[in-house]
């Protein structure tokens, strides 16, 4: 059964991959100054998608995102964020897009995904909150059809045993019902054969006496 979830996961996890490399595209970028040295990433994509954020030592943001490509309008637009250095976009080699930030306090920033057909969603490290909702979902679905082949497989065990042990009680009783009726005729041929016996013994001792009789008579005339 394991071996059957870990499958079932796995299947799920690559056509998610899959569906997300095919039509999934950064489309935008707006950087939007919010206060001072304070920062929204808005990433304007067709779907939301896994994405990993680091700070390196020098300040610089970098943004990994997952089964995204960038489109080929790409547009970077800059929204009260006169204090940004530099936004560097570049494609990686696993289906993926890096974004490098260069900014004060750049690491503080907030990522949110705005997206055609849900409202914006902020995200954290990691994977995004959809992508959570989803595998969880996910989860549920695998564990529910897991739970559901099981107890099929059950039923299904259990009516073919109930099955052939009603064959096999009705193949019992068809053969005792036969064995009795075998039986009953061997007995009957037999009481047969024992009465044609007795009155074929009777018959011939009636006749040999009657023989004996007659012969009497005779000698004493």
């Amino acid at each position: 059964m394991k071996k059957i979830l870990l499958s079932l996961i796995m299947i799920i996890s690559m056509l998610s991959s899959a569906a997300f490399a095919l039509d999934n595209s950064l489309n935008s970028i707006i950087v939007e100054g919010v206060s001072d040295n304070n920062y929204n990433v808005i990433l304007r994509t067709d779907k939301v998608t896994n994405v990993k954020r680091t700070v390196k030592d020098n300040g610089v943001l970098v943004l990994e995102l997952k089964n995204i490509a960038t489109s080929l309008n790409l547009d970077t637009k800059y929204v009260n964020a006169n204090n940004i250095d530099n936004v560097v976009v570049e494609n990686t080699a696993n289906n993926g897009v890096n974004i490098y930030i260069e900014a004060p306090n750049a690491g503080k920033a907030d990522i949110i995904f705005d997206t055609p057909a849900a409202p914006p969603v902020v995200v954290g490290d990691g994977i995004s909150r959809n992508q959570i909702a989803w595998i969880a979902a996910a989860f549920v679905v695998v564990f529910a059809m897991a739970g559901s082949f099981k107890k099929s497989a059950e039923k299904d065990a259990r009516l073919t045993y109930e099955n052939d042990l009603a064959e096999r009680e009705i193949k019992f009783y068809k053969e005792y019902k036969s064995d009795i009726l075998t039986s009953a005729r061997i007995d009957n041929k037999i009481k047969e054969n024992l009465a044609k016996a007795r009155i074929a013994s009777v018959v011939k001792n009636s006749q040999k006496a009657a023989t004996i009789r007659s012969l009497q008579k005779m000698s004493m005339r």
